[in-house]
């Protein structure tokens, strides 16, 4: 028998074989096409359980290497958030009715088990947890991983873990969206068996089942206890009463899916498995229907997928691999780039202007290496052996790619561009790394200006997982396309703008700083700023956020700022920013973190704690006191704001790069989907007219774009 999703067919053995294989995609999904298909294959299965012979159930999929890729998300996506009570009943009826088939999976009398040739995530793990026995090949992940776009497992995930491992091993593996390698699944109890390769699968589960002619899951026997205690039990009633509390501060009440998964694993395992079943299915859909799943899977699934599959990237242009690159700049961003293109197989030479500077940059990759839980000795010393450290321009002569990692100084940069490019063979890529200055006016020192592109990586690089890739009025897509390539090849997401001031994460980022700076200097009390920030979301404060950049580096930002437009013959206008960096630098040496203060002093084994002197110099007589909301909107609607401007002047090339780049490249809050995304959800015409409202009372910061009101007329939302 086969349909468009399943195929069923019996063996030799008497074995019946489950097969995905969905029409039209490389990928098996749950969706519609899938529930229909596996009801189907289940009441044939049954009616065939009473004619004949069968001895066991073996479920696998057909496309090498893919086994199942969860749920079907665009579907969801498509669901109204505000529906009615009746559709709410129909949709939550549909999940019992998903969950049944499982049911019946797990208890037709016969013992059933899985082939994971390839990823088993979200609904694939719902499938594999449903049956009696798990076979994976070696290095293919599992795991329930739906809390990262905002939602929780819907189809038994979270019942099945709980009984399987128990109330305290599962809840972290739901609650963090844990995707475990087989062998590690294997260690935790997640699958039973792990083979080498995809033709070992099927004869490790077919043996498994003509072992096992009676088998139930442990849950459906009669001796069955939950395994490490339940709610009768001390150190379980200690976990659940104050895990709560723990997930709330962790998350800030602006997650709700971790919330939804605490109290679901604690429910379920007060009741029996069928009532637990329909307890999991309300609180899947109350996050179904939630917005800010709504805003995190559009941005962590649709948008992400669509910025990794190369939506940026030019089209008609062969994919480059890179074997070696250089690297000008051996300070930490330059180290940073170097142990992550050789963990990644590039050899890399590190440049520098000595060789001291240019050891202490391959220190930097050891100590970073030596820090890396995930790295071994032996392979540390692998990753260094490909990093050659040098002096001189010529040792750059066979690097099919140069990243310029210097001082953001434009005549630092040009004299390397000129010493750079004398070496290169002509095809090479140079590369800028720079927050800040014009591509195209640091290309005016290149003999290759089509050559010659940004790439932005934030620091630390071997962490961070972006990289906002810039385009020159003259790079050509060849080397857009050679830096996309690299990027990836470095496991980095890269985002794709044009050249601007600030080019995109830059310029976003610096109105929240702008708008902290103003508030600091009108008197508002800067522990509510920071507050407000960490209520958005956000990871860190903007005040703590400037003293790790430091600010006398934001000081030199804002006087090269100023050369430049005094340059180009324009008028400079003092701003807030600019006079509260040169107070605080120029005359109370108040310079950044590293130089032992900023907004924050930094005492040697205490926590930081913010400085005094903002009170005595901007507070006198009292703080100022406006709306907590205000402050927390002033933070948010300015970045947002900003961002539609970018995308406005064709800064921003496309939405999702927005948004992608917002989140990973400068922490605006992940729940919201994004800084365009952040407008979709409030409602762009309500967005609008709290942007008017916060103008009126703050300032041109957040005076609205055209193109916001544009969207409004059009009923329009930012896709």
């Amino acid at each position: 028998m086969k349909n468009n999703y399943l195929r069923l067919s019996k063996d030799a053995d008497g074995i019946l074989e489950i097969s995905f294989d969905q029409s039209g995609s490389s990928v098996n999904t749950m969706g519609s096409d899938y529930d229909e298909a596996m009801r189907e294959v289940m009441a044939l299965i049954e009616q065939r359980l009473q004619n004949e012979t069968i001895k066991g159930i073996y479920v696998c999929s057909a496309k090498p290497g893919q086994f199942f890729a969860g749920g079907d998300i665009k579907e969801m996506l498509e669901m109204e958030l505000d529906c009615s009570a009746e559709r709410r009943a129909e949709m939550y009826q549909a999940i019992l009715a998903t969950k049944s088939v499982f049911r019946r999976l797990e208890t037709l009398g016969v013992p059933v088990a899985v082939g994971i040739n390839g990823a088993c995530l979200g609904g694939g793990y719902e499938i594999a947890l449903s049956c009696h026995y798990r076979v994976a090949v070696k290095g293919v992940q599992v795991g329930l991983p739906e809390s990262a776009i905002g939602l929780m497992p819907g189809a038994g995930g979270v019942v099945r873990l709980t009984y399987l491992l128990g109330i305290q091993a599962a809840l972290p593996l739901i609650a963090q969206g844990k995707r475990l390698r087989a062998e590690k699944a294997l260690s935790l109890g997640l699958v039973d068996e792990v083979v080498d390769d995809e033709e070992q699968l099927a004869a490790a589960a077919k043996h498994w089942i003509l072992s096992h002619p009676q088998y139930a899951q442990p849950w459906d026997r009669n001796d069955y206890k939950l395994p490490g205690g339940d709610h009768s039990q001390k150190e379980i009633q200690n976990f659940l009463y104050f895990g709560p509390a723990n997930v709330l501060k962790m998350t800030k009440g602006l997650m709700p899916a971790q919330q939804a998964i605490f109290a679901c694993v604690s429910d379920i395992a007060r009741v029996d498995f069928d009532t637990a079943q329909k307890i999991e299915a309300r609180y899947f859909l109350s996050l179904l229907l939630d917005q800010t799943a709504r805003n995190m899977m559009l941005a962590f699934f649709v948008q992400m997928e669509r910025v990794n599959r190369g939506g940026s990237r030019p089209e008609k242009i062969a994919m480059k691999k890179f074997s070696r690159i250089g690297i000008i700049g051996a300070g930490q961003m330059g180290a940073g780039i170097a142990v992550v293109a050789a963990q990644r197989g590039i050899d890399v030479v590190l440049k520098d202007v000595d060789m001291e500077r240019a050891q202490q940059g391959l220190h930097y990759c050891a100590e970073s290496l030596r820090n890396n839980p995930r790295v071994n000795e032996q392979q540390a010393e692998s990753y260094l052996n490909r990093i050659t450290v040098v002096d001189q321009y010529q040792a750059l002569d066979s690097c099919q790619l140069v990243i310029e990692a210097v001082f953001e100084s434009r005549a630092v940069k040009a004299e390397v561009t000129k010493l750079t490019e004398a070496v290169l063979p002509a095809t090479a890529v140079f590369a800028t790394n720079t927050s800040a200055l014009p591509i195209t006016e640091l290309a005016h020192a290149s003999c290759r200006a089509e050559n010659f592109i940004g790439m932005h990586f934030f620091s630390p690089a071997e962490k961070m997982p972006l990289v906002e890739i810039i385009c020159g009025i003259k790079t050509s897509e060849v080397t857009l396309a050679a830096a996309f390539d690299l990027a990836q090849q470095l496991g980095k997401t890269p985002i794709v703008v044009n050249d601007g001031p600030g080019f995109f994460t830059s310029r976003v980022i610096s109105r929240t700083i702008s708008q902290s700076a103003e508030m600091v200097v009108e008197g508002i009390n800067p522990v509510l700023i920071e507050a407000a920030a960490r209520d958005n979301g956000s990871p860190v404060g903007p005040l703590a956020a400037i003293d790790e950049i430091s600010q006398e580096t934001a000081y030199k930002n804002g006087l090269q700022v100023k050369a430049d437009v005094e340059a180009q013959g324009g008028v400079w206008q003092q701003n807030v920013t600019a006079t509260l960096m040169d107070t605080l630098v120029n005359q109370h040496n108040r310079r950044g973190k590293r130089y032992g203060g900023g907004y924050y002093d930094y005492p040697k084994d205490q926590p930081k704690r913010l400085w005094p002197g903002l009170q005595a110099l901007f507070a006198p007589d009292g703080y100022t006191d406006i709306p907590y909301q205000d402050i927390k909107d002033r933070l948010l609607f300015s970045q947002s704001l900003e961002a539609v401007r970018a995308l406005q002047e064709g800064v921003l090339r496309t939405v999702a790069d927005g948004n992608i780049g917002s989140i990973l490249g400068i922490g605006f809050p992940a729940q919201s989907g994004g800084v365009l995304q952040f407008i979709n959800a409030y409602g762009v015409e309500a967005f609008i007219a709290r942007s008017e409202e916060l103008a009126t009372r703050y300032g041109d910061a957040f005076t609205v774009p055209q193109l916001l009101y544009d969207k409004a007329r059009a009923n329009q939302q930012f896709l």
